[in-house]
């Protein structure tokens, strides 16, 4: 009697063992989205859990996921930190409500990133768009500023507008890791220690406030702009070319941003990246691209 005994309670005990040993699996597996049936899964799977490492100690602001079978838990943002000492993305699927973030109010050096929300300043204040500077209409200074990132056209905006009234505005929206400390190209300014920045978030809240007033002046309106955007080596590089796509671009020489709205009629998105202390531009451009394909891809 003993001995049956015996052998049903270690039965008992080795299936318990067996049943905590494949939760467990299940939840890892579960975590890395890959099945480790190849080196080269296995390799897919370590880059994956790097790159989770990474969100978890640079950010202190990751926000939780509302559904946990989201599109968040599927992007892969590891050639973004390959190429780059700081990295900030967020994308936004407005259809579902889905965020996924990894830095959120941490400034970030702007580059022609910030030249959104001059042109915000502009037509939210409703500002004569037909005044002429120097020969030029506001609107068509705008315009060259976002299209083709006109440096010029910029500072004779912040000239006209003051920076301190720019700086007063982006502080009144809310926009807290906004600053505007120099004009374009002022190499001197840069030498002194002044930058101008801009953050996922503030950049993340203009595109959500442009789409969801889209179909309103004056919001309207800078959406058309920023969809004649000419620079499409960043986020629009990689995507179906039927799709719209209304960026603005940033760069300098350890510099490359890129913001848009990604206006896919079925889940249409808003993408931001910010990358400062990049070691290869090509490369990190590249890696923008392939972020923002697979942004589109998994929605």
């Amino acid at each position: 009697m003993s001995i049956i005994l015996t052998a049903a309670v270690l039965l008992a005990i080795s299936i318990k063992n067996k049943k905590y040993t494949n939760q467990t699996y299940e939840h890892n597996s579960n975590s890395s989205k890959t099945v480790t049936t190849s080196n080269e899964t296995k390799k897919k799977s370590s880059a994956t859990s790097t790159v989770n490492r990474l969100d978890s100690t640079q950010s202190s602001s990751l926000e939780p996921v509302k559904n946990q079978n989201s599109v968040q838990t599927k992007l892969d943002a590891s050639e973004l930190f390959l190429n780059a000492g700081k990295v900030g993305y967020g994308v936004y699927y407005f259809n579902e409500d889905d965020y996924l973030t990894n830095y959120n109010t941490d400034p970030f050096i702007s580059a022609s990133v910030i030249k959104v929300f001059i042109m915000a300043y502009i037509y939210e204040k409703e500002l004569a768009l037909d005044r002429m500077l120097e020969g030029e209409t506001t609107q068509e200074l705008v315009r060259r500023m976002i299209q083709i990132s006109d440096n010029q056209a910029t500072n004779r905006l912040i000239e006209f507008l003051g920076m301190d009234n720019l700086n007063h505005y982006f502080e009144e929206q809310g926009y807290k890791g906004t600053k505007l400390q120099r004009k374009m190209l002022d190499e001197q300014a840069r030498m002194n220690g002044l930058e101008n920045y801009t953050s996922v978030e503030d950049a993340m809240e203009f595109l959500k406030k442009m789409y969801v007033h889209r179909n309103e002046w004056p919001y309207s309106q800078m959406l058309t702009i920023m969809s004649d955007q000419t620079i499409r080596t960043k986020l629009p590089s990689k995507l179906p070319s039927e799709v719209q796509v209304a960026n603005k671009t940033g760069e300098l020489t350890t510099v490359e941003n890129d913001i848009g709205l990604v206006l896919d009629p079925k889940n249409p998105f808003a993408i931001v990246i910010l990358t400062n202390e990049v070691y290869d531009s090509s490369a990190m451009r590249e890696a923008i691209g392939g972020f923002a394909l697979q942004a589109f891809e998994e929605s």
